[in-house]
């Protein structure tokens, strides 16, 4: 392994382990009577390592991530199913900001017109992915082994648009401030962790 590929491993070791570390963190709800729906900055150093290494890179750290979270701090049930949702509504988010850009359309518009779209898609597209993870993976899930039935609590649709929808929107829009400043904040340091 060539010395660029080591620095680039550390580094992205690095900003998983910091991703790992947010995770545990205590989190901040959103929403009032929605406590159990939390504000996660984990997706920050993720961000970063989409920025200077790619979707690739990117995905693969939020895996471990994930994977760290579930072995080394893990909370039972709610662990088991919430952590496959954050996974996937934090990678739609990367994904979908990675692909705006690369519509015929979007590359002919200038900067501010083309993080606007990123934004845009970004924070719709895991939203509509929160919705159809909790449809398909936790309502069920949290009904049958944590004896948390949404549909008899405050019913489905309730629960996806007046808590999940917005609730995921905010975050979106959040995520992307937090991320942005970040990656501003460190863009002098972009070549020497990229060589």
């Amino acid at each position: 392994m060539n010395i660029h590929a080591t620095k680039r491993l550390t580094t992205l070791s690095v900003l998983t382990a910091i991703s790992f570390v947010l995770t545990i963190f205590p989190k901040v709800a959103l929403l009032p009577g929605a406590s159990f729906l939390k504000l996660d900055f984990s997706i920050v150093p993720i961000f970063l390592a989409l920025s200077w290494y790619g979707l690739g890179s990117a995905t693969l750290a939020l895996f471990v991530r994930t994977l760290l979270k579930v072995i080394i701090f893990n909370e039972g049930v709610n662990t088991y199913i919430g952590m496959p949702v954050n996974f996937a509504v934090a990678w739609s988010f990367l994904f979908m900001y990675v692909l705006v850009v690369k519509s015929p359309m979007v590359e002919k518009w200038n900067g501010l017109a083309k993080e606007g779209a990123r934004l845009v898609a970004a924070v719709i597209y895991m939203t509509v992915i929160a919705v159809i993870v909790n449809i398909v993976w936790a309502i069920p899930l949290y009904a049958q082994f944590a004896h948390f039935d949404i549909a008899k609590f405050i019913g489905v649709k309730p629960y996806l648009f007046g808590i999940v929808l917005p609730f995921n929107l905010i975050q979106g829009f959040i995520w992307y401030l937090a991320c942005q400043v970040v990656v501003k904040a460190l863009a002098p340091f972009k070549k020497s962790y990229q060589a």
